[in-house]
């Protein structure tokens, strides 16, 4: 049975960029899953891959996001001095999430990918979609049908962002993707975490398509399959906190200390304190200097692995840039 839940709770599990946020808020401490959902989780080599399928109207609807699968890759170790070490098996298991999803390459196909990347360059906590991008080799100009064993033809863009352009992001992409007529669009950007621990430590994949900014109050035009008329894939990751989330936690640890049980001061004391801000206050880890490159280059290079069938094994960096 479909559990009850109040329109707070409701409202903000659907504003969240993370379905496995939004998942286990609502979820909660149940056995019970919810009623449109599956949940399965798997390890791998240095992590956890987390998959939230929303198989009906009923799940769309709990959840506030469209039917299909929601795809979290865990990388825990990402905060670590020897997180360099994760390239390899996470990009291995990015490729193998995205090969999945992405439409089957065949030898006669020369119909590219569109890569995306979303953001701002300049802002580091926004740059992870142009970070992307500066890696990803495009193979679209110079393909020929007698290099199918090896590349897949790329076609790869930065849209910027329409305080810069003056231009909705998707209206761009769109006219991109009238041009060259692509097989299927893979969309790279930045997301929200609602969690302190979910910034920079989880890599979220779907086949759902993204609305740009909604994690941090700004949405924009959706970028998906209805509006472009192809498969469209997002690959994110969150950089940023809400400042509120960051509150509430700090105030539901103290109550702990103090065993106090009243569950809801924490979310009144957050909005209390950020009412000056209308809930728009971010903040990034001040290692995200760090974080941002490194991650770039993880996603980037699993992309080029799930994309190229000569970047299978370990000579994926031949396929890339700036590495």
């Amino acid at each position: 049975m479909q559990k009850n839940y109040n329109a707070r709770l409701l409202a903000e599990a659907r504003s969240l960029d993370m379905a496995i946020e939004a998942h286990s808020l609502l979820k909660g401490d149940g056995d019970v899953e919810l009623e449109g959902v599956r949940h399965s989780e798997r390890e791998f080599k240095c992590g956890k891959t987390v998959t939230i399928e929303i198989l009906n109207k009923q799940g769309a609807k709990t959840l506030g996001r469209d039917i299909g699968h929601y795809i979290t890759i865990e990388l825990p170790g990402i905060h670590e001095a020897d997180a360099a070490s994760l390239i390899e098996p996470a990009s291995a298991e990015i490729a193998k999430v995205l090969a999945k999803m992405l439409p089957r390459f065949e030898a006669g196909d020369a119909r590219p990918i569109l890569l995306a990347g979303l953001g701002n360059f300049q802002t580091t906590a926004d740059a992870i979609g142009p970070r992307v991008i500066s890696h990803i080799q495009p193979t679209n100009h110079f393909f020929r049908r007698e290099f199918a064993s090896e590349i897949r033809p790329v076609a790869a863009i930065t849209p910027g962002v329409v305080g810069n352009t003056g231009v909705e992001t998707a209206a761009l992409i769109k006219g991109v993707a009238g041009e060259i007529d692509p097989a299927a669009l893979v969309v790279i950007d930045a997301l929200a975490a609602r969690s302190i621990g979910g910034v920079m430590s989880s890599i979220q994949i779907c086949d759902t398509g993204i609305r740009p900014g909604s994690g941090v109050q700004n949405h924009r035009r959706a970028i998906n399959r209805e509006y472009l008329g192809v498969p469209v894939l997002a690959v994110g990751i969150p950089t940023v906190v809400q400042a509120q989330s960051i509150i509430r936690e700090s105030a539901s640890l103290c109550l702990m200390e103090l065993d106090v049980n009243r569950a809801d001061l924490p979310e009144q004391v957050a909005e209390q304190m950020l009412s000056p801000f209308e809930h728009n206050l971010v903040m990034t880890p001040k290692e995200a200097d760090e974080l941002v490159p490194l991650a770039s280059l993880i996603i980037a290079a699993g992309i080029t692995r799930a994309l190229h069938p000569g970047a299978s094994d370990g000579s994926f960096a031949e396929y890339m840039q700036g590495v």
